[in-house]
């Protein structure tokens, strides 16, 4: 299929960038160049629908994530802060997950990508469902017709280095940390890709199958990947986002506060 052909090809291509990033002896401004690698690898193979930037990210009951390395966002409906900027702030309603890059993924940078991602699947929006058409868009029911009722919009969180510790340290690690995550699985990671030596890590369900983002699992799986693992982290995040509704925050009723508060201040009684 020329798809994946041409996913292959680009793949390829990468290693002479990668190269070009060890050029840095900085390693922040290396870090960062091999975060645009992957943007770079991704864009053009995405719909122009899914935005890629690095940023942060906020709810509207105030809170807001770590600085994330990229953030997979909807760029053309939903509100986003800075846009002309190279960083840019998120409202949580407007994402679809992040990608945490990591250029060597030991166990120690494997915690600061599981507390990233774990720092914007913490925060709340209100759920989508089938009904949800467009993130401004939902379907109407008539009087006593329910709809829906399943969960589309959980955060998607990957976690890729171009290198990493073996297989079987990094599943440990993520099965340590679902073992103490109580209620708060959903919080991990829900896949890791590593080029160097070649695997992808994912969640699994109790029968043995891929479990989707914000799917029941129980354990962590895992499959050699080879020089395959650059096309299989776009088919991934491809299939995933095509699965994925977002909606907007309730706008009327933020309209109706700030309404309620102007008028307030301008010494107006408010029924």
């Amino acid at each position: 299929m020329r798809l994946l052909d041409a996913l292959r090809i680009e793949a390829q291509g990468l290693v002479a960038k990668v190269q070009q990033s060890n050029l840095f002896s900085h390693m922040g401004d290396r870090g960062e160049f091999r975060e645009q690698i992957i943007q770079q690898f991704l864009r053009p193979f995405l719909p122009p629908c899914y935005g890629l930037s690095p940023g942060e990210v906020f709810s509207s009951d105030g809170e807001q994530s770590a600085q994330v390395d990229i953030v997979i966002y909807d760029a053309v409906f939903s509100t986003v802060l800075f846009r002309s900027n190279t960083r840019m702030l998120f409202p949580a309603e407007s994402i679809f997950g992040s990608i945490e890059v990591k250029s060597s993924l030991s166990l120690s940078e494997l915690e600061k990508a599981c507390g990233n991602i774990e720092s914007i699947k913490r925060l709340t929006r209100r759920q989508a469902d089938a009904m949800d058409l467009l993130p401004f868009v939902r379907f109407p029911l008539g009087p006593g017709l329910t709809g829906g009722g399943d969960f589309r919009n959980p955060y998607l969180g990957i976690v890729f280095g171009y290198k990493g510790a073996s297989v079987d340290s990094v599943r440990d690690a993520l099965g340590d940390r679902l073992s103490v995550s109580g209620g708060n699985r959903q919080c991990l990671p829900d896949f890791v890709f590593v080029a160097d030596p070649g695997y992808m890590i994912y969640r699994r369900r109790p029968d043995g199958t891929p479990a989707p983002p914000g799917g029941d699992f129980s354990t962590y799986g895992w499959i050699p990947t080879g020089a395959d693992t650059l096309a299989l982290l776009f088919l991934t995040l491809n299939s995933c986002l095509g699965d994925l509704r977002l909606r907007r925050p309730d706008v009327n009723a933020l309209w109706i506060q700030v309404f309620r508060e102007c008028c307030k201040q301008a010494g107006w009684m408010v029924t």
